[in-house]
C-alpha cells in the first residue's frame, strides 16, 4: 500500500464515499473544498485520491486554469467523457440526455417551420445514433464544433477538447431514446411541451435573438445530472474484489458515490461551475420532492487556493476568530477531522450549506523527516518544520540544502544565504508564491515594504482599525487573507482578533525587508517605527513592546515585563510575553545565537546597571533567549531551551502570587522546545 493512501485527503475521501446503504434513499452530497495557499499540496492531494479510487470507484476530473477560462459546458463535456469510459467488470455509462442536448443546441435550424425543424432534429440525432465513426462524418462534427464556438456554447480555448470528446459521447447514444427525450422535456423552460417541441425551445435559447446562455447551461447541467442518476445504480456497488476502503468496507452492503475531482476552482470558471452545479441540484430537489433518488450521486472534491464569498454565508473564513462570530456560521474543519456527518448535521442552529470547506493539512514532522532522510527530532527537521509551517513546496525547496548541510545549533544564516552565491533567496521564494497575481499595480517590493503590517498579529484581522498611512497596505492584507495565508488563532489571545500570517511567507517578507539596501525603498527600521508610532499601537503597551523588540530596544521591553510580572496573573503575563517574543528581528544572520544573546543581555545591563532586581535579571535572559529562538529561520537547540526553562524556574521562586503553575508549565514547555 502506497504512503499516499494514508494522507488526510485520501482518508477524507474514503469517509465521504458512501452514497447509501442498500435499500435506503440516496443522500445529499456536498461540494467538498480542500483549501490551502499556494504550495500546500492541493493538486498532489487530488492525484492521491484518484490513485486510491483506482478502478473500484467511478470517477473523473478537471483542472481549471490550463487553457483560459473554462465554461460550465466545457467542464461537463470533459467529465461526461471521463465518466463514460469502460470500467472493469461494469457496464459502460451512457450520457444520452447530455449528448442529445449538446447536439440540439448546436443544430442550425431555420426557426420558421416547426415540422421542418423537428424533422431536421430527428434526422440529425438518428444520423449520429450508434454510428461507427467514418471520415464522412468529420464534416458534420466540424460544423457542430464551429456552431458551438460561434454561439458561445464552448470557450474557444476548449474547442479541441470538445472536438476530441464529442465523438466518444455520440457513439454511446442508445437506440431507444424515448425515456431520455422525456427527461429532457422535464425542465421549467420546456413549459410542459412534448419532447421535440422542448428541444426546439432549447435550440431557440442557444441561437438568434432569443439567446439565453444561462438557461442553456442550466438545461445541459440538468441533463448531465439526469444521466448520472440514470447510470449510477448500475455502477454503484463495490465489486467483490475491488479496492473498497471506505467507512462501511467489510461491514454492510452499500453503494458508492461517483467522485468528481476539480483542481484549482479559484481559476476562471471554477466558482461559476460549482454555483451552476449547486443551483441545478436545488432546482431538481424542489421539483421532485418525493423522488427517493432526488439527490444525485456525485461527490465533488475540489481544491482552491482562494476564499470565495459564496462559502462565507455558512462557514467562517479562516482568518476570522470563532469568538464573536454569529452562531449560524460554522468554523472550518481540518482535513483529519472532516466527515460527512460533520457537514450534514450542523449543531446549534448553524446554517446548512451545499459547500464543505476543509483546511488541507500541512506536512507533519514525520513526513519532513523522511524527505530529509533524518530523524524526527533532529535540529534539521525542527528547522524545516518551523520555517516552512509544513508547506510542502517550501519543504521541497529547502530539502537539497538541508540534506547537504551540517545544521549547527544557534546558526541563524542557513536559510537566508544561498551556497550558489545568490544574494537574497527570500525574494526568489516570495516570487514563486504568486502574491501579486491578483493585484494590479502592486509589486513584490510593495509586499516587502508592508511586512511589518502584515506580520503584526493585531493588524492582520479584517476587523482591525489602524490609521497607518501606508500605500497598498489594505489591498495587501486583503489579498493575504483571500489567498489563505492568514489563520485566526482562536485561542485566548492578548490582543483582539489575534491572527497569524503563515510562517514561511512572514519570515521571508521580514528577511527581505531587513536586507533591503539603502535607496531601494523604506527600510526595516523605517517601517517598524511607523508601526510603533501609530496611535493604535501607542494605546496598547503589548503592541508597543512588540514594536520596541522588533527595533532591538530590549531595555524598554524588559522594563515593561518586569513591571507587569507580579501585577497580573502569570498565565496572562506569559501569553503577552509569547506574543512579543515572536516579533521579528533584523539582527545580522551571520552572527550566531550565543554571541547575540550575550550582547542583548549586556545591552539591558547597560541600560539599568544599578539596583537590578532578580526578576529583571531573569526577565532579561528570558527575553533575549526567547526572541532569538523564536526566529523561524534560526536553528534551535537544547542549550537555548534550557536557558529559557531556567529563567522560568528562577522567576517562579521570586513570584509574589499564590499560584505559579503557569510558570512551571512554561518551564516544561521550554525544555521540550515548545516555547516560544
Amino acid at each position: 500500500m502506497s504512503a499516499d493512501r494514508h494522507s488526510p485527503a485520501v482518508q477524507l475521501a474514503r469517509r465521504m464515499l458512501i452514497n447509501r446503504e442498500t435499500g435506503n434513499p440516496s443522500r445529499q452530497q456536498p461540494v467538498t473544498l480542500l483549501l490551502g495557499p499556494v504550495g500546500s499540496g492541493k493538486t498532489t492531494a487530488l492525484e492521491a485520491i484518484r490513485r486510491d479510487l483506482g478502478w473500484g470507484v467511478v470517477h473523473a476530473g478537471f483542472e481549471f486554469g490550463q487553457g483560459g477560462r473554462a465554461g460550465t459546458i466545457d467542464v461537463l463535456t470533459k467529465l461526461a467523457y471521463e465518466l463514460s469510459r469502460k470500467w472493469r467488470n461494469r457496464p459502460k455509462p451512457q450520457f444520452v440526455r447530455f449528448t442529445i442536448a449538446l447536439i440540439v443546441v448546436q443544430a442550425e435550424l431555420t426557426g420558421r417551420n416547426r415540422a421542418g425543424d423537428i424533422l431536421q432534429l430527428k434526422t440529425l440525432i438518428s444520423s449520429l445514433q450508434g454510428i461507427i465513426w467514418t471520415p464522412g462524418l468529420e464534416k458534420a462534427l466540424n460544423a457542430l464544433t464551429e456552431t458551438a464556438k460561434a454561439t458561445g456554447l464552448i470557450e474557444p480555448e476548449y474547442a479541441d477538447l470538445f472536438r476530441q470528446t464529442f465523438p466518444h459521447l455520440v457513439r454511446n447514444i442508445r437506440p431507444t431514446l424515448r425515456k431520455p427525450l422525456r427527461a429532457l422535456a422535464d425542465f421549467p423552460n420546456a413549459e410542459g411541451r412534448p419532447p421535440f417541441d422542448a428541444l426546439l425551445e432549447l435550440n431557440r435559447l442557444a441561437h438568434g435573438s432569443a439567446r439565453d446562455a444561462k438557461a442553456v447551461t442550466e438545461w445541459l447541467m440538468a441533463a448531465f445530472l439526469g444521466d448520472v442518476r440514470e447510470n449510477h445504480p448500475r455502477l454503484a456497488r463495490p465489486e467483490e474484489k475491488s479496492p473498497c476502503s471506505c467507512d462501511l468496507s467489510q461491514q454492510r452492503r452499500h453503494w458508492h458515490n461517483w467522485v468528481v475531482v476539480l483542481d484549482d476552482v479559484d481559476n476562471a470558471g471554477g466558482a461559476e461551475f460549482l454555483a451552476d452545479l449547486v443551483a441545478a441540484r436545488e432546482r431538481y430537489a424542489v421539483q421532485h420532492p418525493n423522488d427517493r433518488d432526488a439527490h444525485d450521486a456525485l461527490l465533488v472534491i475540489a481544491t482552491s487556493g482562494r476564499w470565495h464569498d459564496d462559502w462565507g454565508t455558512a462557514w467562517l473564513a479562516p482568518w476570522k476568530p470563532a469568538s464573536g462570530a454569529p452562531r449560524a456560521v460554522r468554523p472550518m474543519a481540518d482535513c483529519e477531522e472532516a466527515s460527512y456527518d460533520d457537514w450534514a448535521n450542523p449543531a446549534g442552529g448553524a446554517l446548512d450549506s451545499p459547500y464543505y470547506p476543509v483546511r488541507i493539512s500541512p506536512q507533519p514532522s514525520g513526513r519532513i523527516a523522511r524527505i530529509l532522510d533524518s530523524g524526527v527530532r533532529t535540529p534539521k527537521v525542527t528547522l524545516a518544520h518551523r520555517a516552512t509551517g509544513g508547506l510542502p513546496s517550501a519543504v521541497e525547496q529547502l530539502a537539497d540544502r538541508l540534506r547537504a548541510s551540517n545544521v549547527r545549533e544557534g546558526d541563524r544564516g542557513l536559510l537566508t544565504t544561498d551556497p550558489r552565491g545568490e544574494q537574497d533567496p527570500c525574494y526568489r521564494r516570495l516570487s514563486e508564491l504568486g502574491l501579486t497575481d491578483h493585484l494590479d499595480d502592486v509589486h513584490l517590493d510593495d509586499f516587502v515594504t508592508a511586512a511589518p503590517f502584515a506580520t503584526a498579529p493585531w493588524l492582520i484581522p479584517d476587523a482591525a482599525q489602524s490609521r497607518i498611512d501606508q500605500p497598498h497596505v489594505g489591498r495587501i492584507l486583503t489579498e493575504l487573507r483571500t489567498s489563505l495565508w492568514v489563520t485566526a488563532k482562536n485561542t485566548a489571545g492578548t490582543t483582539e482578533d489575534q491572527a497569524a500570517l503563515h510562517p514561511w511567507i512572514a519570515a521571508n517578507l521580514v528577511s527581505a525587508l531587513a536586507r533591503r539596501g539603502d535607496g531601494d525603498g523604506p527600510t526595516y527600521t523605517d517601517q517598524f517605527k511607523a508601526l510603533r508610532d501609530d496611535p493604535d499601537t501607542a494605546q496598547d503597551p503589548v503592541r508597543l513592546a512588540y514594536c520596541n523588540l522588533a527595533l532591538g530596544d530590549i531595555g524598554e521591553v524588559v522594563t515593561f515585563f518586569e513591571r507587569e510580572f507580579n501585577r497580573i496573573p502569570h498565565a496572562e503575563w506569559i501569553a503577552k510575553l509569547e506574543l512579543v517574543l515572536n516579533a521579528p528581528d533584523d539582527l545580522p544572520p551571520e552572527r550566531d545565537h550565543a554571541e547575540l544573546y550575550d550582547e542583548l543581555v549586556n545591552l539591558d545591563n547597560a541600560r539599568c546597571p544599578a539596583d537590578r532586581s532578580e526578576i529583571r535579571n531573569n526577565v532579561a535572559r528570558l527575553i533575549a533567549a526567547g526572541w532569538l529562538t523564536a526566529n523561524p529561520f534560526a536553528v534551535r537547540g537544547q542549550h537555548q531551551h534550557q536557558v529559557i526553562a531556567n529563567a522560568f524556574a528562577a522567576l517562579a521562586t521570586t513570584s509574589h502570587q499564590p499560584d505559579v503553575g503557569a510558570l512551571v508549565s512554561a518551564k516544561e514547555a521550554a525544555r521540550r522546545g515548545e516555547f516560544p
